[in-house]
C-alpha cells in the first residue's frame, strides 16, 4: 500500500522523482532531474530542510517530517516505518510528502 502511494506520488512529481521502489516497508524514493535519472541532491537538501521546518498543512493541521536522505549522491529519502503503521498514516505521510515536494520544486 505504501510503494503504491509513493508510486503514484511519482507520477505526480515525475519532472522530480526517479526511481521509487522496495521490499516490504523498506522503501526509497530517489530525486532526480527532469529526466529521472541525474540525481538531485540539491533538491533533496532543500526538501529535508522544509520537511524539519515544519508549517506542511495537510487537512487542517500543520506538519513536520523528519526525513532520512542517504544514497551515494545524497538523492535518495528512505522509508522505514514500524509494522504497525496504519493506513490513514500511510495516506497523511503521502499527502505531506505531495505538499512539500510541490513547495519545494517551486524555490
Amino acid at each position: 500500500y505504501f510503494l503504491q502511494g509513493l508510486k503514484d506520488l511519482q507520477s505526480r512529481h515525475a519532472d522530480v522523482i526517479g526511481n521509487v521502489d522496495g521490499l516490504g516497508l523498506a522503501l526509497r524514493m530517489e530525486l532526480c532531474e527532469a529526466d529521472g535519472f541525474t540525481p538531485n541532491s540539491k533538491l533533496a537538501n532543500r526538501l529535508n530542510q522544509d520537511a524539519f521546518r515544519g508549517g506542511i498543512e495537510v487537512g487542517g493541521k500543520q506538519y513536520g517530517l523528519v526525513l532520512d536522505v542517504g544514497g551515494y549522491y545524497k538523492n535518495t529519502v528512505v522509508f522505514a516505518p514500524s509494522v504497525h503503521i496504519s493506513k490513514e498514516e500511510i495516506d497523511l505521510g503521502i499527502g505531506l510528502l505531495d505538499r512539500l515536494i510541490g513547495s519545494a520544486k517551486k524555490r
